[in-house]
């Protein structure tokens, strides 16, 4: 008899058709989506006109809302979702009763409503499409990147015109060199990240841009090891005593910050700026931190207690909180073109997410802006402590949406990012969630293995009479 007549012939496993089909259905659609991720990222510095300014990417998100809801969800009922988005609803409540208490005019009236709308929109829109996807996070901020440089060369602002850098290519060039930057981090090529990330800090400095400045050296202090975490056998941070590593945290803040402050200073005395540049610095100076960087802050305070609750309206004017910014610039010589801007109209000034939702809104508009810091405090400490492989971009993004709440106008140019931002930190929250719920349960079952141990060590030496304890 043949030999081969008694071999067992191994079969090769044939995948159906049906779930071959399904698996090219479903790449098919993810890069859909990636694609319009992209396409969303990349219009979002474009514009077209409709009763105000609209950003293109708001028209796209607004019509394929009701597919992808349709299709995923339920991935807008996460825990933090479930707090935004009753949070946003409060706001604009907030914002029709003030305009209905104010009387405000019908296309302010629409105008700031729209604002919020629109912002949930965006949001809502993101999370269905970006939430707990890399990928797909890091195709849309390329195109918005790559989009911002685009759209500023080929149709600069008045305010781009004026200051190319900090109004129009900044935002592009940074975003491009922290995603390289990330690139490079998460295979631990520290030295080669960190200097990506200095070296466009630098560019900042020298173009006088100095939040960004800040930014980037928080993100160098606060994720890149800059002295080691064990010494030998010595730990010097554990990572059980998590207290320990916040106050380390926060001592490494307070020195980037230091040291950006330092460095603009340097600049501004050593002549590496314009001249227009140094006379701004060396105003500001003389007003303080706070008062001569953002005036706007004390005024719109002044504004918030005349009417914490119910607010001033959309688009609030008056005069005499206008003469207030005016005198205080007078006062200590602090102008530049945002305040001249400002000083053109009678619009109530704010310059920040917080103030001018509570000066707009009252008081429903401010809790929503408390809240989202919070959220973001908590995705910084995370970001930092954890180290995700993004951590340089996602780090710097949080830290801008917290210097947007407090220092930063809410407008037309950030709703857009404000939501992606939303979605990464809410993200971060997640994974950090189920990281300890993970390390939760990994101590459960080591204390129960111990406990076993224990008991099963005293019956064997005779400590117990039987093992039904066990």
């Amino acid at each position: 008899m043949n030999s081969m007549t008694n071999r067992t012939i191994p079969m090769r496993r044939v995948r159906p058709a049906s779930h071959a089909g399904f698996l090219g259905a479903f790449r098919f659609t993810s890069l859909m989506a990636d694609l319009i991720a992209l396409i969303i990222g990349f219009t979002s510095s474009a514009t077209v006109h409709f009763v105000g300014d609209l950003p293109i990417s708001e028209v796209i998100v607004l019509a394929i809302l009701p597919i992808i809801l349709a299709i995923h969800g339920r991935r807008v009922i996460q825990r933090e979702f479930k707090i935004i988005f009753p949070l946003l609803a409060l706001w604009l409540t907030g914002q029709v009763m003030s305009d209905i208490y104010r009387h405000t005019p019908t296309l302010d009236w629409i105008r700031g409503d729209a604002s919020i709308i629109f912002f949930g929109v965006d949001l809502l829109g993101l999370a269905v499409l970006l939430q707990m996807n890399d990928r797909r996070k890091i195709v849309f901020l390329v195109g918005t990147a790559v989009g911002s440089i685009f759209f500023t060369f080929i149709n600069p602002s008045d305010s781009a015109l004026a200051q190319p850098w900090k109004f129009g290519y900044s935002t592009g060039i940074i975003s491009l060199t922290l995603l390289i930057s990330s690139y490079f981090y998460a295979r631990h090529r520290y030295i080669l990240s960190s200097l990506l990330i200095l070296g466009v800090a630098g560019v900042n400095l020298l173009e006088n841009y100095r939040s960004p400045v800040g930014m980037l050296l928080l993100v160098v202090f606060l994720i890149f090891p800059i002295f080691p975490e064990k010494v030998g056998k010595l730990t010097i941070l554990s990572t059980n005593r998590r207290s320990v590593r916040i106050a380390v945290l926060l001592v490494l803040a307070l020195g980037a910050v230091w040291v950006a402050t330092r460095l603009v200073d340097y600049v501004t005395s050593a002549g590496l700026i314009s001249e227009k540049a140094k006379e701004k610095n060396e105003a500001e100076k003389k007003g303080g931190t706070l008062l001569g960087g953002r005036p706007e802050i004390q005024i719109s305070l002044l504004a918030v207690a005349e009417s914490p609750i119910i607010g001033h309206g959309s688009w609030s004017k008056d005069p005499k909180y206008v003469e207030m910014l005016f005198d205080l610039n007078v006062e200590h010589e602090v102008f530049d073109s945002t305040q001249l801007q400002e000083l053109s109209s009678d619009l109530i000034p704010t310059h920040s997410h917080l103030m001018g939702a509570w000066v707009w809104a009252g008081i429903l508009g401010a809790v929503f802006w408390l809240y989202l810091f919070w959220l973001v405090f908590k995705s910084i400490v995370w970001i930092s402590m954890s180290r995700p492989q993004l951590a340089p971009m996602y780090l710097y993004l949080v830290l801008g949406l917290a210097w947007g709440i407090l220092f930063s106008p809410f407008g037309l140019n950030v709703r857009m990012g404000d939501a992606v931002v939303i979605v990464i930190a809410v993200d971060l929250l997640r994974s950090a969630s189920q990281g300890e719920q993970a390390y939760s349960f990994r101590r459960t079952q080591t204390r129960r293995w111990n406990s076993h141990s224990s008991r099963a060590r005293l019956y064997f030496r005779g400590g117990r009479k039987s093992p039904s304890s066990l």
